[in-house]
Order: C-alpha cells, then structure tokens, then sequence
C-alpha cells in the first residue's frame, strides 16, 4: 500500500487532495479482486500486473477440437485428431446467427479417409442408417457459436468412429443359403 500524503509536508508540488485521490486509486486497485475474473496484484516494484484470473504465468492449453477464436469473420479450432487423422482446415468463415461447427468426415468400408471442418446454419442430421453398406459422408457437431462467441462446446477429446450394425430387418423372402436379414449399418463413435 502506499501511505496517504498529509497537508502541509507534501514531498513535492503536487496538490494534497489530488495526490490523495491518485493514490487511493492505485491502492484500491491494487486490493482489488478485479471485475469478471480479473486479478490485480503490484510486483516486487510495485508495478501493478492485471491478469485474467488463474493467468498465473501458465500457458492456456486447449482441448482436442475446443473453439479458440471466435470473430465475425471466422472461427478457429484447436486440432484433434479423428480415427488418427487431422482436419485439413481448422478456421472457417463464420455466419451471422447461431451457426454449428461440425467435421464433415468421410471413410469407406476401409475407415475413416478425411475430416474437414465446416460453418454450417442448421444443426446437422444424424448418422444414418445403410442398408447392406455404409454412409460415406457424414457431419459431427462439434460446438455451437454465435457471431463472437462460443455458444455450446460440445466435443473436447480425440475422436474414434467404427462401423457398426445398426439393425437387422428380417427379409420377406430368403433363398437357401441366403442371409435372412437385411443388415443396417452406421458409424459408431467409440472411446478409441
């Protein structure tokens, strides 16, 4: 804290009560707890530091995937990785309105062969259904923004899809030696 000046033994020309008044501003700064998460705290010199709160000189580490900027213009992810592969983008333009980032991931009965990241202005459909084979494309909603910030984070880990049957539909007729059921299969998303 720095001491209040008394009138009369100012150690300069400066006016008492304008002094005063700077100095509660600094010492009530420097008490203070910050607005919204903000910490201010003086150094060893006295300087004031402002930082967020929990800045404690450690770097901000994202997750897989996390919305790291949000601007009218764009909107930036941090990288992740899909069944090992990385997304060829990892910023796109951004909407006005509520937009939905998904990864629009493509694979074959082999896996998954590429992953692209896209704004889209509707939520994404669900992974369908393929009778006797697989969907080859698909969009996975990743977060919810809006035109300057993060509405939803919805994903924040590596992600591992498989292929899955879905259902088994019985076939109105069979042939000797045919399989008796239609086979659905989708991508299943799995903890790896």
């Amino acid at each position: 804290m720095i001491e209040r000046l008394v009138r009369n033994e100012a150690p300069s020309l400066l006016d008492t009560e304008k002094a005063n008044e700077l100095i509660d501003a600094v010492n009530a700064l420097m008490s203070s707890r910050g607005v919204g998460g903000i910490v201010v705290k003086a150094d060893q010199s006295g300087s004031l530091l402002i930082s967020p709160k929990g800045a404690e000189g450690v770097p901000v580490k994202y997750h897989p995937f996390e919305v790291i900027s949000v601007s009218e213009e764009s909107v930036a992810i941090n990288p992740g990785l899909v069944n090992g592969f990385l997304p060829t983008n990892v910023r796109v333009d951004n909407n006005t309105g509520t937009s939905y980032l998904c990864l629009e991931i493509t694979g074959d009965t082999t896996g998954i062969t590429s992953i692209n990241l896209v704004n889209e202005t509707s939520p994404p459909d669900g992974i369908p259904f393929e009778e006797n084979g697989i969907e080859t494309s698909f969009k996975y909603l990743i977060a919810i923004v809006n035109e300057t910030s993060v509405v939803s984070q919805i994903v924040k880990s590596n992600l591992f899809f498989r292929v899955a049957i879905a259902a088994e539909i019985p076939k109105n007729e069979v042939a000797l030696g045919e399989y008796p059921n239609d086979i659905y299969y989708t991508w299943e998303q799995t903890l790896s």
